[in-house]
C-alpha cells in the first residue's frame, strides 16, 4: 500500500484521538511521509466508525483513551464492519498496560504503539503496517509474550487446529510469532514474500483468526514458538517497531 517514494500508491490513514493538538501533529507527522495521507481524523469513537466506513483509510490509528467506545472497542467495531476492504489497525497507548495490549490483541488490531515514541520510530511503524507487518513499540512486544505466556486464565481457543496447518505453514507462523516481518521470513526461508503471504494467509484461514497480533498470541499459548529464557532478570528479546 505504500509507495516507493515516487507517488505511485498511497495508503491512506485515520486518525483518531481526543486531543486536537495530537490529531494535529500525528498528521502533520505522516502526511510528511512520501506514500501517507491522512484523509481523515475522529475525536471519539463513535466519529471513528463513521469515517472508517465512509473514507475508507487502509490503516486506522487509535488511541486507547477514546472517548464514548474505547480505543479497542472502536477498533473491534472498524474491523467487523461489513467493508470491501477491512483496514489494518493500530491502538496508541500512553503506557504499557497489559488489559489494553491484550484488549487490542483481541480485536485484531495489527499493533500497538505507545504515544511517546521519537517521530521517526512512529513514520516507521505506519510505513513498517502499511506493508502488511506487525509492530510494536520497544517493551510493548515484550509485554505481550508474558501476557500469553504467564496468564493464569487460557486462551478460549481450540488448540487442535494448529495440527491443520503443513509443515510450511507452521514455519511461517512461528517466525511471524518472533515479530520477523514478511521480508525476513522470506528470506529465512528462501522463498519469496508473496509465497510468505500465501502460508501466512492460507495458516489464518484455517486458525480462524484475522490478525499477526492474534497469531502471536496462539503460537506462544500453545507452544509453538517458546519465549527465549530470562537472564538475571532481563527482558525477552522482542521486534520493535
Amino acid at each position: 500500500m505504500i509507495s516507493g517514494g515516487n507517488g505511485d500508491v498511497e495508503t491512506t490513514l485515520l486518525i483518531a484521538d481526543a486531543h486536537p493538538w495530537t490529531r494535529l501533529g500525528l498528521s502533520a507527522l505522516l502526511n510528511a511521509v512520501p506514500g501517507l495521507r491522512v484523509v481523515a481524523q475522529a475525536a471519539d469513537g463513535e466519529t471513528a466508525c463513521a469515517l472508517a466506513g465512509s473514507a475508507g483509510p487502509d490503516i486506522v490509528i487509535v488511541d486507547a483513551d477514546l472517548p464514548d467506545l474505547g480505543g479497542a472497542e472502536t477498533i473491534q467495531r472498524i474491523l467487523e464492519a461489513d467493508a470491501a476492504e477491512v483496514p489494518g489497525a493500530l491502538l496508541m497507548v500512553s503506557a504499557v498496560d497489559d488489559n489494553e495490549i491484550y484488549a487490542a490483541l483481541q480485536t485484531g488490531a495489527g499493533g500497538v504503539l505507545l504515544k511517546n515514541i521519537p517521530p521517526d520510530q512512529m513514520t516507521a511503524a505506519v510505513i513498517s503496517a502499511a506493508r502488511g507487518n506487525m509492530v510494536f513499540s520497544p517493551g510493548v512486544m515484550s509485554r505481550l509474550i508474558d501476557i500469553c505466556t504467564h496468564r493464569t486464565t487460557p486462551l478460549d481457543y481450540d488448540g487442535s487446529r494448529l495440527a491443520t496447518l503443513t509443515m510450511r505453514e507452521a514455519e511461517v507462523l512461528k517466525l511471524v510469532a518472533k515479530g520477523h516481518g514478511n521480508a525476513t521470513v522470506a528470506k529465512i526461508l528462501h522463498i519469496s514474500e508473496a509465497t510468505v503471504k500465501t502460508h501466512l494467509n492460507r495458516a489464518m484461514g484455517k486458525l480462524e483468526i484475522s490478525s499477526r497480533a492474534q497469531a502471536v498470541a496462539l503460537s506462544y499459548e500453545f507452544g509453538l514458538v517458546i519465549p527465549r529464557q530470562r537472564v538475571a532478570g532481563t527482558p525477552v528479546a522482542a521486534h520493535s517497531a
